[in-house]
């Protein structure tokens, strides 16, 4: 049986996955690995000296980008990538980045997950409010350390646009229409630059289809697992 890596959101954990890890018991085998270190290096080389030879990556916003990195870093070990919610660009305001991580480690860090839980999904959408509401109990129950360090991370991330193409796998781009993070633009930008990359969004969905859209995503990742012969 082939492995599917998953990787959450920042502040996340296997919960953002629950619907597709189910539906996916018996046809291939899912590991969830949280991003740990405080630089996506760091990250890239702590999943990969975890993970089996060959593999298929998924990941969502901060494991979105993780995803992307671990295939550039590892691309005869990835046999499939989807990113979820997460571009490829550098940060846009590096300051505000550690700011955040200040916060988080400080004692602020229930309000930073409230202020970003507003954002994080389309609240007008069927599952919108439940989708916050997880993420903010997925970062509650989150290590504080971990969450600083994984805060400093995203703060440091650096332009990868110029070799997204070097992307060779089998690859989705899963967005929500309305992901306020990431804009949808992205997530087909990345599709067109990819080899083998198709895109699909999401309409009345934000930050995290996965949980917004649990049926709408989960055929979606079947789809591109059937098609690089991976289920």
């Amino acid at each position: 049986m082939k492995t599917l890596i998953l990787i959450p959101a920042f502040g996340c954990d296997g919960r953002l996955y629950g619907p597709q890890i189910a539906a996916l018991k018996g046809r291939i085998n899912c590991i969830t690995r949280i991003g740990k270190g405080d630089r996506y290096e760091a990250m890239v080389e702590n999943l990969l000296a975890e993970a089996p030879e060959q593999f298929a990556v998924l990941g969502t916003s901060m494991g979105g980008r993780l995803a992307l990195e671990v295939t550039l870093a590892a691309p005869e070990r990835v046999e499939a990538l989807c990113v979820i919610g997460a571009a490829a660009g550098a940060v846009a305001d590096k300051a505000a980045g550690f700011k955040r991580s200040e916060r988080i480690r400080s004692g602020e860090k229930d309000a930073v997950l409230r202020e970003m839980g507003d954002i994080i999904s389309h609240l007008d959408g069927p599952n919108g409010e439940a989708t916050r509401q997880a993420f903010i109990d997925m970062g509650r129950d989150f290590d504080t350390a971990e969450l600083a360090r994984q805060s400093d991370a995203l703060a440091q991330r650096t332009d990868k646009w110029a070799r997204v193409g070097e992307i060779s796998c089998p690859s989705l781009f899963l967005w929500g229409a309305n992901d306020q993070f990431s804009p949808a633009a992205d997530g087909a930008r990345l599709a067109e630059l990819v080899q083998d990359g198709s895109y699909m969004e999401l309409p009345d969905c934000g930050h995290f289809p996965t949980l917004e859209y649990p049926e709408k995503a989960t055929e979606a990742i079947v789809a591109w697992l059937e098609d690089a012969g991976l289920i």
